[in-house]
Order: C-alpha cells, then sequence, then structure tokens
C-alpha cells in the first residue's frame, strides 16, 4: 500500500553552488512486497556527483532513518543499534549530508537505495534513484556490466594459460563447471536450510472473514455488526474474522526463485555432461585423447558427475513437495529482502544464490574498486582502458598480452586477485617485430635526464599526467607514441574550434595541445647519441586523442584535427565500438611506415 506520510518527513537536498533543491519524499509503501515490487512506480530521483543531504523530522525520539550507503559515512553522523549493529539517523532538524565534493565522501553510485523508516509499531518504505550525468542509466549499467565481465574475463584467459585447462571439448563451459562446483560445495548448508524451511518457513497471520452458521460463530467484531445490519437477510449466517497463516512473504518468493535457479543450473549441466559423453562415445579411435584407457576414464568421470548432480537436483527438489510452496507467488525484484541476510537459514540460500551468480573460479575483485566504481567517470576509465586492451589483443590487432596489470598476476589454483587499476599501471602486448606498452596514468617526468627506454618520454609542458599512452617498439627500438585523455563530458566541452580562431583555447583544449607539441624522447629509433636525430627533433608522437562517451549516439566515430594531432573519438558503452580497433590498427600502421622511412634516412645517411 502507498501512503503519505504521517508524523515524520525525509526530505534529500541537491546542491548547486549556492542553489539549493530540495525533494520531499511524499509517498511511502507500508508493504515490504509491494515495495519491491512497485519499484519503478514510485521513487525520487538524483543526480550522481552533486552535493547532496538527507533531513529526517520526526515528533518520536524513538523514530529511525536506516538508507543504503549510510554506513560510509562518519559514525559521529549516525546511531547504531546495539543488537542488530545498523547504522541509521534518529530525528533531527539537522541535514546529513550524504555526499560533497572532497574526499571525505564516497559518491552515491547510479542506481536505487533503500529508504526505510522505523516510526512506533510501523515500517515505512521508499525508494532514492541515483541516475548518472553524462551517460544514460542503461549506458552506465552496461558499462560497469562491462567492466566486471571483461575483467573477470581477462582473469579467467589468465588462469586458463597458466593451469593448462583443456578448454577443448564441446559441451561443459568453464562457467557451468564451476557452478556444479558452487553447489557441490554449498549442497549440505543449504540441504540443513531447506530441511528447516520444509517445517518452519516464515509466515505472517492475518485476519479474514467468511461466513458462518449463527450457531457456530465464535467471535463477532464490528465489521460483523455492520455486514449484519447491510444484510438483515442473511439473519443465518455471520460474517465471522478468522486468522489465517499466509505463506506468500518477499522472503519465500526470493527463496523459491533460487530454489527453481539451482535446479535449472543442475538440469543444464546434467544435460551437458550427456552431450560431452555422446560427444566422445560417438569420436572415432581415441578422439582427443592419447589412449584408450584415458578416454575411458573420462567416460567414467562424467558419469559420475552426471549421477551426482542428478542426486542434488533431487534433493534439492524435494522442497517442491513442502505444504507451503505452491502457495507463494514469483519474486520480481532484482533486490533481495532483508530477511535472506539477517535469518541464518535463509541466508544460506542467498550465499548460494550469489556466488553462482558471480564467479566459478574464485577471482577476487580488489577493494579499491568498492570505490572506483562509485565513481562514473573513473569508472569510463577503467571500463576504456579495457576497450583498449580488447582492440590490441582482437583478431584485426593481433597483439598477445605478455604481462603487466591482470596478466602478472599469480594464480594459487583456486584464486586470482583482480587487481585495481592504480596510477601507473603497464600492460605489454607482442606482435611479430613489434611491442606495445599500453601504460593507464602514469606521470611525465619533465626532464630528458629521468627519461629510459622503458619509459622514454618527457614534457617541455605544464601537463604532465595523460591518461593513458601506447608506447611502440619495432624490435626492440622506441618508435612513438599515442596519447589520449578519457573526457567524461560532452564534445563541444572538449574542444571547440572557434576558440582555435580566436586563440582563447580553454583548459581542456590547451591540455590536448600540450599533449601534441610538448612531449620529446631521447630514445626515439635509438639511444639518443645520433646527431642526425637530434638535429631534426622529431616529435614522439602520433596522435592525441580524447575518448568521450555520447548518451546519445546521434553520430558515431572520429572528428580529426590534424593541425594539432587530435582526434575526438567516441567510446560509449552499450553501443558497437569497433571503429575503436581500426583506429589503433591504422594509427600504429603509421608509426610502423614513419620508422621505415627514418630507418632508410639513417641508413642511407651511413653509407
Amino acid at each position: 500500500m502507498d501512503i503519505l506520510s504521517d508524523g515524520f518527513e525525509v526530505i534529500l537536498t541537491q546542491k548547486r553552488g549556492e542553489h539549493e533543491a530540495p525533494l520531499k519524499i511524499e509517498h511511502f509503501f507500508t508493504s515490504e512486497l509491494d515495495f519491491y515490487e512497485k519499484r519503478e512506480e514510485r521513487y525520487i530521483e538524483v543526480k550522481e556527483n552533486i552535493e547532496l543531504a538527507i533531513t529526517f523530522r520526526s515528533k518520536k525520539k524513538t523514530a529511525r532513518l536506516y538508507m543504503d550507503g549510510l554506513d560510509t559515512l562518519s559514525e559521529r553522523l549516525l546511531e547504531v543499534d546495539p543488537l542488530e549493529g545498523e547504522v541509521f539517523l534518529a530525528p533531527s532538524d539537522q541535514p546529513v549530508t550524504l555526499f560533497a565534493n572532497n574526499n571525505d565522501y564516497y559518491p552515491l553510485i547510479p542506481g536505487f537505495y533503500r529508504i526505510v523508516v522505523d516510526h512506533g509499531d510501523n515500517r515505512f518504505y521508499s525508494w532514492v534513484k541515483v541516475i548518472p550525468k553524462q551517460i544514460e542509466e542503461t549506458q552506465w549499467e552496461v558499462m560497469r556490466n562491462e567492466v566486471e565481465k571483461e575483467l573477470r574475463g581477462l582473469a579467467r584467459d589468465v588462469i586458463l594459460k597458466k593451469t593448462g585447462m583443456n578448454t577443448g571439448h564441446e559441451g561443459i563451459s568453464q562457467g557451468l563447471l564451476g557452478q556444479f562446483i558452487v553447489i557441490k560445495n554449498r549442497f549440505p548448508s543449504v540441504m540443513t536450510a531447506l530441511s528447516d524451511l520444509y517445517r518452519k518457513v516464515n509466515y505472517k497471520i492475518s485476519k479474514d472473514y467468511v461466513l458462518v452458521p449463527k450457531e457456530k460463530s465464535r467471535l463477532i467484531d464490528e465489521r460483523t455488526i455492520r455486514h449484519r445490519v447491510s444484510h438483515p437477510e442473511n439473519e443465518h449466517v455471520l460474517k465471522t474474522p478468522v486468522s489465517a497463516i499466509t505463506y506468500d512473504l518477499p522472503e519465500n518468493r526470493f527463496a523459491k526463485k533460487i530454489i527453481h535457479s539451482v535446479a535449472h543450473t543442475l538440469s543444464d549441466f546434467i544435460e551437458a555432461v550427456e552431450q560431452m559423453e555422446y560427444s566422445i562415445k560417438s569420436s572415432s579411435q581415441f578422439g582427443d585423447f592419447r589412449t584408450p584407457l584415458e578416454k575411458d576414464r573420462t567416460l567414467t568421470e562424467l558419469e559420475r558427475l552426471s549421477e551426482m548432480a542428478g542426486k542434488m537436483r533431487a534433493a534439492i527438489q524435494w522442497i517442491k513437495t513442502a505444504p507451503w510452496y505452491e502457495t507463494v507467488g514469483s519474486y520480481k525484484s532484482s533486490v533481495p529482502p532483508f530477511v535472506m541476510n539477517s535469518d541464518p537459514r535463509y541466508r544460506a540460500l542467498y550465499q548460494l544464490y550469489r556466488e553462482l551468480n558471480n564467479e566459478q573460479i574464485q577471482l577476487i575483485m580488489d577493494k579499491s574498486y568498492s570505490y572506483q566504481w562509485k565513481r562514473t567517470d573513473k569508472l569510463y576509465e577503467i571500463w576504456g582502458y579495457i576497450q583498449f586492451i580488447k582492440a590490441l589483443s582482437s583478431e584485426k590487432g593481433g597483439f598477445n598480452p605478455i604481462k603487466g596489470w591482470v596478466f602478472s598476476e599469480n594464480f594459487d589454483g583456486q584464486k586470482l586477485l583482480v587487481p585495481t587499476l592504480p596510477s601507473d599501471t603497464e600492460v605489454v602486448f607482442h606482435k611479430g617485430e613489434l611491442r606495445i606498452h599500453l601504460v593507464y596514468e602514469a606521470l611525465l617526468p619533465t626532464q630528458s635526464r629521468l627519461t629510459s627506454k622503458q619509459k622514454p618520454l618527457y614534457t617541455r609542458g605544464t601537463h604532465t599526467c595523460p591518461d593513458g599512452r601506447i608506447d611502440v617498439y619495432k624490435n626492440d627500438a622506441f618508435i612513438g607514441s599515442i596519447i589520449f585523455d578519457f573526457k567524461y563530458r560532452p564534445r563541444h566541452a572538449i574542444w571547440n574550434q572557434n576558440l582555435i580562431y580566436s586563440n582563447q583555447q580553454n583548459s581542456v583544449m590547451k591540455q590536448l595541445v600540450s599533449y601534441g607539441d610538448n612531449l620529446h624522447s631521447p630514445f626515439l629509433f635509438g639511444d639518443g647519441t645520433n646527431p642526425f636525430l637530434s638535429a631534426i627533433n622529431i616529435s614522439p608522437v602520433q596522435e592525441v586523442w580524447a575518448i568521450f562517451p555520447n548518451r546519445y549516439r546521434a553520430s558515431a566515430g572520429n572528428q580529426d584535427y590534424p593541425d594539432h594531432k587530435l582526434s575526438l573519438i567516441e567510446l560509449t558503452p552499450g553501443f558497437d565500438n569497433s571503429h575503436l580497433v581500426d583506429k589503433v590498427v591504422e594509427t600504429i600502421d603509421k608509426l610502423t611506415q614513419r620508422s621505415e622511412q627514418i630507418m632508410n634516412m639513417l641508413q642511407g645517411q651511413r653509407s
């Protein structure tokens, strides 16, 4: 049920400069089930990365406000429930800052946030939706999902290479096999929880009314009397209150969803095993196996896995015979109910569900991601850096990553740390005579004596830290760089050609021009000892790229300004970004062609 707040008020205030925009939450749900199922119908919308405060007022001093994300605030601003350990806001006329543009606050990540108000004997629910500024909400979700997927994909490739796992057989994917392992490991605790839920699932008692013969009526209340007065013709029956038990609660719906998901996964696994068995039995002679014994051992192992999965599926589906199971509806929200964490029986199911939706091999995400993913501009940089890795290692790019970042992490057979993307990260690629160093956010020295063959660039300007660069080597000689910078802003805020004509470039334009004009290297085409190269003073920078998202994507592609070595490149989550692959390959080809011309000149000079 959706009602107006009564006896309390919750106000969100966003601040731009001196202007404040208060937003009062007018409507609340009183049913937790409606709260989750009707999330899209009632919510307050605020924008990310803008100062935000919340004010909670109530005449009841014991009232409490709970909200997702409060635990990131300083404890001096909050109160803590001594029993549950949860943080909450007590009523006050003083607003509490949820986000400000300084390092003391974590930005609120785009998405939905729960607000729950305990007010006397009643609990009220509402949603706050944080939307991204520069890209569409769906693009933000795609970007984050792609970052998670690609990071795990990169890590998985590392694991496969380091463990020599055979993925040649079609039938059982590494993901499905991993999910089966998760279910197998969690199976004992899950069955213990299901056995208890079979007999003692959560329920609530509600009052209902039924017509019963007058002589059998035990309870009479105001509604009984009203019905009797309004229906005098039914003198032999009374509408009597009875207590009804309902099991159709959010936690039971979510448990049912998990049971269905696990059973479905086990069915998929059994089908994949059977397909693989059929494929092996149908293969001529030994197929991919060296001996008949190796083939027989594999078939025996597959039969064992199929039998084990079948037994687990039957045990999981046993819960469907519980008297309450068919009375429970389906769970449509993606947000789990509170009980899934507080009740150990439901928590056992929820832990399995989370692991099945995470990863089969334990990939540990560095803790720093919890902050970086709360900043959309930083998330865009991580996403963008991964797009460069994909472009270089694509079929058209043809480069093989050999070390650096996730490609240098150690795998102990069970888990792999997926590192954060810190400044000075470098991934090295190799293809034939070429070696590529993909560098992220490395500070450039301002003196040539501080350079080296592996860090060949320095700057004579004041802009010393581009977001990224591609350093290209041929036969171990440095032949040039591509500089790129991620700009989480519209195209018109990056480059305005009219400001070039009037010589009134803004700071962003001056930065990009500086990268093209002021970067130098003593190691370009050699070791800095050739006087001819020093005399002609060739720039190591082939091009400078400003990478930006376009939320509307009315026009895709690149816009070039050759006078300043500049290209504006749209790179937007959720769209086809294959033009980046073309641009990377094309520009590296230009560098190699230039290097051949210079090397030929040097050879002619020597002869």
